[in-house]
């Protein structure tokens, strides 16, 4: 049996990767200014659907494993872990999706913090595997950087007179900061996992 949990298991853990590697390709690629706009965009939601896919296939895995494994410690943490973060990681997708239609729409700033998130999402792939509970840590202390420019960005557009420009910036802008909370998000659970030992 425990070859056979540890088979679905890194058969999950794959899905649950995947997910952050598709992610982090769809941040890199609108934080490429040499790329033509609409092939970024249709890109990104390419990237998308195999982020909807694997999610699919994630939380299918791990039901089974739950179902037909019964696993202990933390292998049922993880098991569990992975469950509740895929929505996150597919959430994280979805406002990658948004924020590719209007790039433009927050000016010099939305590429600062693009290139925060993007940090952010690579910083969580790598605190994933082997697991490193520092790496996670890391990523919420990015995710207050990338709250810290949202909260500035909506000072900035409250001040200024309306107009359809504001109102993408805005919408822009609450994108950006709701997919951090996502990646933030799972950074505290994996940050939890990875600091405890490994027998409780």
């Amino acid at each position: 049996m425990t070859a056979r949990l540890d088979e679905q298991l890194s058969t999950v853990r794959g899905q649950f990767l995947t997910m952050q590697d598709n992610l982090v390709s769809q941040l890199r690629l609108m934080g490429d200014p040499h790329r033509d706009p609409a092939q970024v965009q249709a890109d990104v939601q390419a990237l998308d659907r195999q982020i909807d896919a694997a999610e699919r296939e994630a939380v299918q895995g791990v039901l089974r494993l739950l179902a037909l494994q019964s696993p202990v410690a933390r292998d049922l943490r993880l098991t569990v872990l992975i469950l509740q973060s895929t929505p996150d990681l597919e959430r994280a997708g979805d406002y990658a999706r948004h924020l590719s239609r209007d790039l433009g729409a927050a000016g010099p700033e939305g590429t600062l913090v693009l290139g925060d998130l993007t940090l952010m999402a690579a910083t969580l792939r790598a605190a994933t595997l082997p697991g490193d509970a520092t790496l996670a840590a890391q990523v919420r202390e990015l995710d207050a950087r990338v709250d810290a420019r949202f909260g500035a960005a909506m000072t900035d557009l409250i001040a200024r007179p309306g107009g359809p420009g504001a109102l993408a910036a805005a919408a822009w802008w609450r994108s950006a900061e709701r997919l951090g909370d996502h990646l933030k998000n799972v950074a505290a659970r994996l940050e939890d996992l990875y600091a405890r030992p490994a027998d409780l």
